[in-house]
């Protein structure tokens, strides 16, 4: 009896620092990869790491699947930024989903999915900390947290060829399964 509440101690404080590090993580927002071969389970991981910070209220989602074709990477700066050939459209009626996500989380499923122009210009955003919003010629800074969601690891899909290791620099070094996230969140009163 004594050997197997032990055990349930060191399990309770195992997932203690499992969510003390997902928090401090939620607070450097740095931009997440989230793994699985299910996107429902990549959503849920999401959301949950989302609603870990309080302050951050806006959730904006893209399935990259709509930008696979995108061969230049123009549509891909257009919905994100607002930015076509560096320069910002004024008569474009959509905010970009950067401005969209305010300081709040860009969650982007399917993100192998996207051609490579259109990767380059998801690193450039990411790498430089800044991203044209819609109708204004000057750059700001990026205030939202980026999850992306992918069937494997970036570094594993950059192995393969899949994704570019450009991106795996720029997002990919915080990377977790869909799953591991689920069991440690979801637990009975976590939230």
């Amino acid at each position: 009896m004594r050997e197997s509440v032990s055990k349930l101690d060191g399990l309770r404080t195992d997932t203690e620092s499992v969510k003390s590090s997902y928090r401090r993580l939620v607070t450097a927002r740095l931009p997440v990869n989230l793994y699985s071969a299910r996107a429902q389970m990549q959503r849920r991981a999401a959301t949950l790491l989302h609603g870990m910070d309080e302050a951050s209220n806006s959730w904006e989602e893209f399935d990259c699947l709509h930008l696979a074709d995108d061969e230049r990477g123009d549509r891909t700066s257009l919905l994100l930024g607002g930015v076509v050939g560096g320069v910002a459209l004024t008569n474009y009626s959509h905010a970009g989903l950067i401005a969209a996500a305010g300081t709040g989380t860009l969650f982007l499923k399917n993100l192998d999915t996207l051609s490579r122009p259109a990767q380059h210009v998801l690193c450039s955003i990411v790498q430089s900390g800044r991203y044209t919003p819609i109708g204004d010629p000057f750059p700001r800074p990026v205030g939202c947290r980026l999850i992306i969601g992918t069937s494997m690891p970036l570094e594993e899909l950059a192995r393969r060829m899949v994704v570019g290791w450009q991106l795996v620099e720029a997002c990919g070094y915080v990377s977790f399964g869909a799953e591991e996230v689920l069991s440690a969140l979801e637990s009975k009163g976590f939230f």
